[in-house]
């Protein structure tokens, strides 16, 4: 399979078929209720807008789906003169049947997850501003060297100086552990802790039927050293700042239609001259697509957009990635009840993998999001990612396949279980592994 997907046959295909996840959760009646929106969050209709992208996360693991719920469930916070604070906690009790992503001897334990946080976000008219603080421990039974905490702050703003000039930013300080499974993980006898500093800068014009939009970005990433049984793993040599300024132009052909054009250009700067192997890591790059943006209403809505991408890196030892770029991303409505999310992408990551330059990642995925009643709601995910490693044979596929039913009670309580499963193919193959999951939550809100 691995050498069909080298030779370009690789169909990217998602499977849904966990929407009917648990659908035994029919503990009470379920009552007619209205059509909504889906895509709306019902707890910033009428107050702060939306400052981030509007196309909701595309992986359920990144999305809220209490927030998606009816208004009857919604918190209605602490009012603070013009703020408005939403305090929130949630406790996770997770089964991973293969928690170190191994291919053999694998070890599955429990984790008991506790993850308090809170909003803070100021609703006026014509601007916004919102600041997220959470905190998440991770508490293993068995393998306790697993333990860890994550945490973030993000705060962003909206001005909308005219209806035809906006402006935003936004800031984000993560605290993060990096998944066992992940391609650049260091397997060591814990998780590699990472840290990473985000701050955006960007703006929207539009003039008559053309918008135009310029955004700025700089993250910075930062590894911890990672103990072993015989010594240490020094990670320094993979910190790194990234830069991307990207822009985007439109022209409205006719109403719900528009042609689009996107490009960006990235440098990536690694704090050390050279990595462990010798090789300077230092690069630059571009992307520029065009295609077809559609805003039809509450039907569909989303870009398709086609072109070419390359990364050049300092050391000419590298292969430098190059070609074909493309990236689709819908948010179809069939009905008001239900929201499909299908994406299509090919893009190149960076990877600190021995002796490759960078990674070009090709990905496919579904999301599906029904409301089943005005306090049920049901999501499910397939994923498929192939990763292409260049200048090293060691090319992979991950399947991803989630399943999730959400009930609230009332607007400050509800639970949610979830099914998940993993599959990764690599060609090597200490790093193929299979993961299954299931969990259950139980959540509490103001």
């Amino acid at each position: 399979m691995m050498r069909l997907l080298k030779l370009g046959t690789w169909r990217q295909s998602s499977v849904i078929g966990l929407s009917v996840l648990m659908s035994c959760t029919a503990l009470a009646q379920m009552p007619t209720r209205p059509d909504t929106s889906p895509g709306q969050d019902p707890r910033r209709a009428g107050g702060a807008k939306i400052t981030t992208d509007p196309n909701p996360a595309t992986n359920i693991r990144e999305s809220d789906d209490t927030e998606q719920l009816a208004d009857r469930y919604q918190p209605k916070g602490i009012t603070l003169g013009k703020f408005l604070l939403l305090p929130k906690v949630e406790i996770d009790q997770t089964y991973n049947d293969n928690i170190y992503a191994t291919q053999h001897n694998t070890k599955g334990d429990f984790i008991t997850v506790v993850r308090p946080e809170a909003t803070l976000r100021l609703k006026e008219p014509n601007y916004t501003w919102n600041t997220n603080v959470q905190a998440e421990l991770n508490q293993y039974w068995k393998y306790t060297d697993d333990n860890n905490v994550q945490g973030r702050f993000l705060t962003d703003g909206l001005y909308e100086i005219n209806r035809d000039l906006e402006v935003s930013g936004s800031y984000n300080f993560s605290a993060l552990v990096e998944d066992r499974g992940a391609d650049d993980a260091v397997q060591g006898k814990e998780p590699t802790k990472l840290w990473m500093n985000d701050g955006r800068l960007g703006g929207k014009v539009r003039q008559g039927r053309y918008t135009f939009g310029l955004d700025a970005g700089v993250t910075s990433y930062s590894y911890d050293n990672v103990p072993t049984t015989v010594g240490t793993i020094d990670n320094s040599d993979r910190d790194r700042t990234q830069f991307l300024v990207s822009g985007r132009a439109s022209y409205e052909i006719f109403p719900g239609y528009a042609a689009v054009l996107a490009a960006s250009v990235n440098q990536r700067d690694y704090d050390r001259a050279t990595d462990r192997a010798g090789y300077n890591r230092d690069s630059k790059g571009y992307r520029i697509e065009g295609g077809i943006g559609v805003d039809l209403a509450e039907t569909i809505r989303g870009d398709f957009l086609v072109g070419y991408l390359s990364q050049d890196y300092k050391d000419k030892r590298f292969q430098d990635p190059a070609g074909l770029a493309f990236k689709a991303s819908f948010n179809w409505t069939p009905s008001r009840l239900t929201l499909v999310v299908p994406t299509l992408e090919r893009s190149i990551q960076e990877t600190t993998v021995l002796n490759a330059s960078g990674m070009v990642r090709t990905s496919a995925s579904v999301l599906v999001r029904h409301e089943y009643a005005r306090n049920i709601l049901l999501t499910g995910f397939g994923g498929i990612y192939y990763d292409d490693f260049k200048g090293l044979n060691r090319d992979s596929v991950l399947y991803e396949l989630r399943g999730r039913v959400t009930y609230a009670f009332n607007e400050n309580v509800f639970v949610s279980a979830e099914l998940a499963h993993r599959t990764k193919d690599s060609e090597l193959t200490a790093r193929s592994f299979s993961q299954n999951f299931i969990g259950l939550r139980l959540g509490l809100q103001m």
